[in-house]
């Protein structure tokens, strides 16, 4: 994308982007020269300083731990954090793009960092990472969204998180079901089975929200049943939301659903008002307290229709355009993101690993039944796009549940609908082949 471009279109999509945010101030970029050794630092022999922009911040200890012990295993490469809040970072890429302020490293949310690819905001660093045999360890879903469509990278993954299935068994128990359901058909009857209106009981409960919480958790069911966001006019696409529909509609699902973060409906299965929920990694973090022995609970793969499918969420880290010190950033990010290292960062921030190779290195990841099954269901995540007009994207798919959901259109029309904003954009600018299905890495693409 040409410079001009870039900076006129950063201009207008700060406010799309701010507005995309779901969940969880700059310098500029370190150093004034770059050494020739090829072991980095700075021609005056001072260690290279590498500044790098996150939005951690429960996870901030963790984090930085790991900088500082990067920085005492070395002498050539001193990596500054610096936390800013992610709106605010969000913002702050926005106006670098026009600026040139950036820092060497950035932090941004996976499904966003195709719209600051194509910005300029982020670095190509294919050719860095040729030669990484690490590459073949990675789940290809988040290391997708690291690229852009002809699969340049950008950066890599540094965590992720899915959505899985977590069922109350004392209500799937009670009405003859001993575990969570696998399929849409045994989905469908746990539902109704477990439904009870007059305790204000529903079978099901997810976030279907108009804000890109939605689209996370609408995603799944859609290529579950073969179709995608590129194609909502398909088969598939319309057995999915009809599917969804029909919950609502039949009273398995509440119709606020429409409204709700994935918090509320995480509250709503803590409070015993939800047989089953669509569940988050990052909701392990205190499911016992807020139960608290009440029931028990399973977890399990969401249900499959044609084939198991979630969908991702976490951070990548890109390498920043301007950057003094691409290899020194490079070099940072394969030691961050090698197997080990994230192992033990996702372990202490209740988050998953990138790498399959890393799920074997932490005893909880594989001692903990949940977390089992929160690693098997990454084999089928895919990442949202990854797209540079995602929000577009987005926002055209959860209007059209909605409208769908709450009866205002039918489920043909809505997508239609969609459709028809969603596919001149993908005309011009398609969404990458490989993303269909989970899996690891094959190989970089050239």
């Amino acid at each position: 994308m040409k410079k001009r471009f870039q900076k006129l279109a950063a201009l207008f999509l700060v406010g799309s982007m701010t507005a995309a945010l779901v969940s969880g101030c700059g310098g500029t970029s370190g150093g004034s020269s770059s050494g020739d050794s090829g072991d980095g630092g700075s021609s005056s022999g001072e260690p290279a300083e590498v500044t790098l922009w996150h939005y951690f911040e429960a996870e901030a200890p963790a984090f930085e731990a790991l900088i500082e012990e990067y920085n005492e295993s070395q002498d050539a490469i001193h990596i500054t954090p610096t936390f800013v809040s992610r709106e605010e970072l969000m913002n702050q890429y926005t106006i670098g793009a026009v600026s040139g302020e950036l820092p060497d490293i950035g932090m941004v949310d996976s499904p966003d960092m195709a719209s600051y690819i194509s910005l300029g905001v982020f670095e190509d660093i294919t050719e860095d990472l040729q030669d990484w045999e690490d590459l073949e360890n990675f789940y290809a879903g988040p290391l997708l969204s690291a690229q852009d469509a002809e699969g340049h990278y950008y950066g890599l993954p540094q965590n992720s998180n899915c959505l899985t299935l977590c069922c109350n068994m004392d209500i799937l128990n009670a009405a003859g079901f001993d575990a969570p359901p696998t399929t849409w058909d045994e989905f469908r009857e746990v539902c109704e089975k477990t439904t009870d209106t007059a305790n204000g009981v529903y079978g099901f409960s997810m976030c279907a929200i108009g804000t890109e919480e939605g689209t996370f958790q609408i995603l799944p069911w859609i290529w579950s049943a073969g179709g995608d966001i590129s194609d909502l006019t398909s088969a598939g696409s319309v057995k999915a939301i009809q599917f969804l529909t029909d919950l609502v509609q039949d009273g398995y699902m509440s119709k606020e659903v429409v409204n709700w973060q994935q918090s509320d409906a995480y509250n709503a299965f803590c409070a015993g008002k939800a047989a089953m929920f669509e569940s988050g990694t990052w909701q392990l973090q205190d499911i016992d307290e807020k139960i608290n022995g009440t029931f028990n609970y399973e977890y399990g793969l969401l249900p499959m229709d044609q084939e198991y499918a979630s969908c991702i969420g976490g951070e990548n880290f890109g390498v920043c355009t301007g950057t003094e010190y691409k290899d020194e950033c490079v070099d940072f990010l394969k030691w961050f993101m090698s197997a080990e290292k994230n192992a033990e960062f996702t372990a202490a921030a209740t988050k998953l690993p990138v790498r399959s190779d890393a799920v074997g290195l932490q005893e909880i990841f594989t001692t903990d039944e949940r977390y089992a099954v929160f690693n098997e269901e990454m084999n089928y995540a895919r990442p949202r796009g990854p797209h540079a007009q995602w929000p577009t994207l987005s926002e055209a798919l959860y209007n059209a549940t909605q409208q769908a959901m709450l009866g205002d259109q039918s489920v043909e029309d809505a997508l239609a609908g969609a459709a028809s904003v969603i596919d001149p954009i993908l005309a011009e600018d398609p969404l990458p082949e490989s993303n269909a299905g989970g899996g690891v890495a094959d190989d970089v693409n050239q």
